[in-house]
């Protein structure tokens, strides 16, 4: 591909994908306020890099081919499943390291959990680990496939689009795979700075922690980045979008079992236990890091596939 043409479609894919969200939540936080944005935040940031694919590929000619919009499931199952669970694990590892330096927030009988279901099931009749069994195989089940319809807005523009275009960028014929995760890593920081309007407005969390609010938006980052490389191995694995859409809905979710349900007290939006805190997203900073330094998880070919080639990473 013509490199000053790759370079255009990147360029012109940011501005929209930057543009539309950024301009709006700077209009509605100067006229009414935060409350107000806050409600509306998710229905303006979601689908802008979905936008931002469709708007470039119109603006340059590029055509709609190429989209990983085609599941490839029978190649591709092992990717569904290990961004469906893997991230559970990441989570639960972050938590763990979380809780055993910070003991005086974990809450062994899970009072946030017993709070929340007490309105829909008697607590009292079952065992404290039987609920949180329950739970963990209900968002396993529910919470993550219903959140794909959501997450895809996203990963449709930073999986489906950037890392293509990214990909072309720093890939060689010496060394493709160094393309593919240098292209992951920086679609993980643009990912995290494209988020922080929602952070110095303070529509996302408290801004209570020290430092506030500067130091969350740039740790933020390291928690993007790990989270990147492994959406975008599944994409690369499968061929396809779908996996990153199921890696990213899983996110919130199964952090809610570690962040919210043993934790005693208030969280420390810095440090965790929620993946995106420092210590919290350990355990998506060292899958990250296994992915990076494998030889075989970016090894293989690496160019952009057609919807109907196989997986363009091999296992």
């Amino acid at each position: 591909m013509n490199s000053q043409l790759n370079t255009k479609r990147i360029l012109i894919f940011l501005v929209f994908a930057f543009g539309i969200p950024w301009t709006a939540l700077l209009a509605l936080y100067l006229t009414v306020g935060v409350d107000v944005t806050m409600r509306l935040a998710n229905y303006i940031v979601l689908p802008a890099p979905a936008l931002a694919n469709v708007a470039t590929r119109l603006i340059t000619r590029q055509g709609f081919g190429q989209l990983w919009l085609r599941p490839n499931f029978r190649s591709g199952w092992r990717a569904y499943l290990a961004v469906w669970l893997l991230p559970l694990l990441a989570a639960s590892v972050g938590g763990a390291i979380y809780y055993l330096l910070f003991p005086q927030s974990f809450d062994p009988n899970f009072g946030e959990m017993q709070k929340i279901l007490s309105g829909a099931i008697s607590v009292a009749e079952y065992n404290i680990w039987t609920l949180l069994l329950i739970q963990i195989v209900q968002n396993i089940i529910l919470a993550v496939p219903l959140g794909v319809f959501i997450a895809i807005g996203e990963e449709f523009g930073w999986r489906a689009y950037l890392l293509q275009r990214l990909m072309d960028r720093f890939s060689s014929p010496d060394d493709p795979h160094t393309g593919a995760r240098k292209a992951a890593l920086l679609v993980g920081l643009i990912w995290g700075v494209w988020h922080w309007p929602l952070f110095f407005m303070g529509v996302s969390g408290e801004n209570t922690y020290p430092g506030a609010p500067f130091l969350y938006p740039l740790a933020y980052l390291v928690s993007t980045c790990s989270l990147s490389v492994l959406l975008s191995w599944g994409t690369l694995r499968s061929g396809s979008v779908w996996p990153a859409a199921i890696g990213h809905s899983a996110l919130k979710p199964y952090s809610l079992l570690v962040a919210a349900f043993p934790l005693k007290g208030m969280a420390n939006q810095l440090l965790g236990p929620g993946f995106d805190g420092l210590i919290g997203g350990m355990g998506f900073t060292i899958l990250a890091l296994v992915l990076l330094s494998s030889r075989k998880a970016f090894a293989g070919e690496t160019e952009i596939r057609s919807e109907n080639a196989p997986a363009v990473v091999s296992a």
